[in-house]
């Protein structure tokens, strides 16, 4: 099968099949060897089809109306290659595109070369600055757009934009169990800076991958949200007192205790599905967590899973989860707005059920990967009007244009003794 061929057989599954974009791949090249080279090509233009999607498809759709959903992924193809990736052969991107077109209609070379010759492909007459134009040039809905520019002001929105189109920033956890922050900075001093005010942490600087620098091979550091590092310094973990994590879906916050304690003593770990449980799961065997005790239930039944009211009861439930728009490039295909209300409603609950679960003067920790206010800042606000012996102890939004970037948001409250 030609390289081009297999590409348009991966995008069909991501884009018409709702297939995730690494599982495609995954599942393609399981099923079809080839040289390492011609996989990275593959790779490299599904990505650009999905990250000029938007703009791409409207423009064909405005030319081509009526083409089928095969010739719309064949056209995808052929345009990405001639404008950005040039790997494929173009002339066989061409001719598979044209054998889907009707007598009469444009050529796909004819359509092709005025792109090719400084026309833009963001049409003319969209207004510049408006949400459609933004939504064209960075590939991203444009009811998220306005829901962004409506909490968080137009300039955040442009703002955002710009970020999430460039690579997310790496920032490693320092495994601390291994080596301390001062040998690591001075031996990875050229490759690693430090992060002012939160130690244990550090912002990846060096040429080429970090997957293939000797701190990750060494197990020194590894890749992780800022953002899990400051919540859980103010959430003062007690692993005595007990520690319990309720999650909605797979994350990477139990490499933070790993980092901090080999053994953090007693964890319930509450998954909501058998995903979550079985990735958590793999983290205890692959870091040797002991005490740690992984249940599945849902948000409802969190009492079901403690037996006691726990020191540090930390909440990650489900969200509209837009950090992933800088980190995967099919995202944008899978989020539908219309389900935010829903998601709200599920962390209202979340959030009610395992505050319940805490002790007096304990921590209740809140955390989504994403960029709304409805989904963080309103819910806290609203759970603290209605529950005053809870009380702020510290909140951040991130957004993904600050240095060490992301979309995420988290707010660490403390249960009051009622003597207070």
């Amino acid at each position: 099968m030609t390289p081009h061929i297999l590409a348009k057989d991966i995008l069909n599954k991501i884009i018409n099949e709702n297939t995730p974009f690494s599982l495609a791949l995954k599942q393609a090249f399981r099923k079809h060897e080839m040289p390492k080279e011609e996989k990275a090509n593959i790779s490299a233009v599904v990505g650009c089809v999905l990250r000029h999607y938007l703009v791409m498809s409207y423009v064909i759709n405005k030319q081509y109306g009526d083409l089928d959903k095969n010739g719309v992924i064949s056209l995808l193809i052929a345009l990405s290659n001639a404008l950005f990736i040039k790997k494929f052969n173009q002339e066989e991107c061409n001719k598979d595109a044209n054998s889907y077109l009707k007598e009469g209609d444009m050529k796909v070379e004819d359509f092709i070369n005025p792109y090719l010759n400084d026309k833009k492909l963001v049409p003319e007459n969209i207004e510049v600055g408006s949400f459609e134009f933004l939504s064209f040039r960075y590939n991203t809905p444009s009811d998220i757009i306005k829901m962004w520019a409506k909490q968080f002001g137009h300039i955040s929105a442009n703002k955002t934009l710009k970020a999430n189109s460039k690579p997310a920033p790496v920032v490693v956890r320092i495994n601390n169990n291994k080596i301390s922050d001062e040998d690591f900075f001075l031996q990875f001093a050229n490759d690693f800076d430090p992060i002012e005010g939160i130690p244990g942490t550090a912002l990846f600087k060096g040429e080429g991958k970090y997957k293939a620098h000797p701190v990750n091979e060494k197990g020194l550091a590894t890749p992780l949200p800022l953002a899990f590092k400051e919540m859980l310094d103010e959430g003062d973990l007690d692993p005595l007192r007990g520690i319990a994590i309720y999650a909605e879906y797979p994350n990477d916050l139990l490499l933070d205790f790993v980092s901090r304690n080999q053994n953090m003593g007693s964890i319930d770990y509450i998954a909501s599905n058998i995903g979550t449980a079985k990735s958590t799961k793999n983290y205890l065997y692959k870091y040797g967590l002991k005490n740690v005790s992984v249940y599945e239930a849902q948000a409802s039944s969190i009492l079901t899973c403690i037996s006691k009211p726990v020191h540090t009861f930390i909440v990650m439930p489900d969200s509209s989860r837009f950090n992933l728009l800088q980190l995967l490039p099919d995202y944008f295909l899978r989020f539908d707005l219309a389900k935010l209300d829903e998601l709200i409603a599920n962390q209202k609950l979340a959030l009610k059920e395992a505050s319940e679960q805490v002790e007096e003067d304990g921590y209740l920790i809140y955390f989504v990967d994403t960029l709304s206010k409805k989904e963080s800042i309103n819910i806290i606000n609203e759970f603290l009007a209605e529950n005053e012996n809870f009380v702020l102890v510290k909140d951040k939004l991130y957004f993904p244009y600050k240095k060490y970037g992301s979309s995420s948001y988290f707010a660490v409250l403390r249960k009051q003794k009622k003597n207070d």
